[in-house]
């Protein structure tokens, strides 16, 4: 099984994938404070390794994927955060044997499209046929999670 994670302190996406492209599991931890304290992003790093901890428990998930992201001066505020929650999951994926790959959104895009400049519509139609769905999904954050597993099997 492979995990697609596309890390954030608000909103977190997932998806969880078997090698056939068959979706176990896949969805969003969000935060519904909209301007969170300090303390509340601390506990949302706690319920974050919680989640994941279980998940890991319950599954046997061979690799997980998850996106790299370079800061810039608009969102620059959450890269503490951020970090911390991607250190939470790397140290929960070595802690259960799993092989960790990280891929930046332009790496997602030319994998997936052979353009590094893809339009978030062409990823998510694009993902809609990889995985036979028989809809687009709702937030293309999905599509990136699911992308970022099926870039997991290689």
């Amino acid at each position: 099984m492979i995990l697609g994670i596309d890390p954030g302190i608000r909103k977190l996406w997932y998806a969880l994938i078997q090698d056939d492209r068959s979706i176990l599991d896949a969805g969003i931890l969000l935060l519904d404070t909209k301007n969170p304290s300090r303390d509340d992003q601390y506990s949302r790093m706690k319920d974050i390794h919680d989640f994941f901890k279980d998940l890991l428990e319950k599954h046997t998930i061979q690799t997980i994927c998850m996106e790299k992201y370079y800061f810039t001066q608009y969102n620059r505020s959450n890269a503490e955060f951020v970090y911390g929650v991607r250190g939470i999951i790397m140290l929960l994926a070595k802690q259960h044997n799993c092989r960790i790959k990280e891929y930046t959104p332009i790496q997602i895009k030319k994998a997936i499209t052979w353009s590094g400049k893809a339009g978030k519509m062409l990823m998510q139609k694009t993902i809609m046929k990889l995985f036979k769905l028989q809809e687009l999904p709702k937030y293309h954050d999905t599509a990136d999670a699911l992308w970022l597993a099926w870039l997991g099997r290689k």
